[in-house]
């Protein structure tokens, strides 16, 4: 069974639907910038067994970029579903700043919420960990860029609270991604949030594995949907 800590820190690190958009996220943007969107999607594996889908879905005009990212896990003993976790989430980028998010999540009948809305004072966040104003380069603990490890503290989207993080780099491996071998830098990620996570050389999150009580989590990337440009 998936610890629930785990699947907080590290599965859940989504973000929502819907999330109001403040008008500072359209600084910047024009109107005929061309767009772009790509999809990522992970196979989760537990101790080698499917137990569901991740998918992360990234839009971008000009300095303006949306992810979304869906989440769907259970697990099964004797064709009897005994845990289910299911994530939905959005969030909103205008340059390397995050501008809103907004994060929903089924722990198995648990159902928690989390919102965050730039502000000049920082980040205003929301959610079952209370309400504070977060420093404005925090960002949600979602891992779909590599950037992320490098800011120190990123924000727990299912807990509301900023969880602190310190990562080491273990070298350039190969794996296969995509359908195809890649070389990948891998990094362990300690404190707070503990899990090995593997990037491409373009900087997209190709991998990620972790233990929960014993049994081994891991994503294994699909061949994502080529990147579709249009004006």
């Amino acid at each position: 069974m998936i610890s629930r800590f785990f699947l907080a820190s590290v599965l859940g690190l989504g973000l929502g639907l819907g999330a109001a958009t403040p008008a500072s996220a359209n600084f910047g943007v024009q109107a005929d910038a061309p767009a772009t969107t790509q999809t990522l999607t992970f196979d989760v594996l537990r101790d080698g067994a499917s137990i569901g889908t991740h998918r992360v879905t990234i839009r971008e005009a000009g300095p303006r970029r949306e992810v979304e990212i869906a989440i769907d896990m259970a697990v099964k003993l004797a064709f009897v579903t005994v845990y289910r976790y299911t994530h939905r989430a959005t969030e909103t980028w205008v340059g390397e700043r995050l501008v809103s998010l907004d994060a929903s999540t089924d722990d198995n009948g648990t159902r928690t919420r989390v919102l965050a809305t730039a502000a000049e004072s920082g980040l205003a966040v929301s959610g079952s960990g209370g309400s504070y104003t977060a420093p404005a380069d925090t960002a949600p603990s979602s891992y779909w860029n590599r950037d992320k490890l490098n800011r120190g503290a990123l924000l727990d989207t299912q807990s509301g609270k900023l969880a602190t993080i310190a990562n080491e780099n273990l070298g350039e491996t190969s794996m296969t991604a995509d359908g195809r071998p890649q070389l990948v830098s891998t990094y362990r990620v300690t404190g707070d949030l503990k899990a090995d996570l593997s990037y491409a050389a373009d900087d997209s999150w190709v991998g990620l594995r972790f233990e929960a009580r014993g049994a081994q989590i891991v994503y294994v990337r699909r061949s994502f949907d080529q990147i579709a440009q249009a004006r």
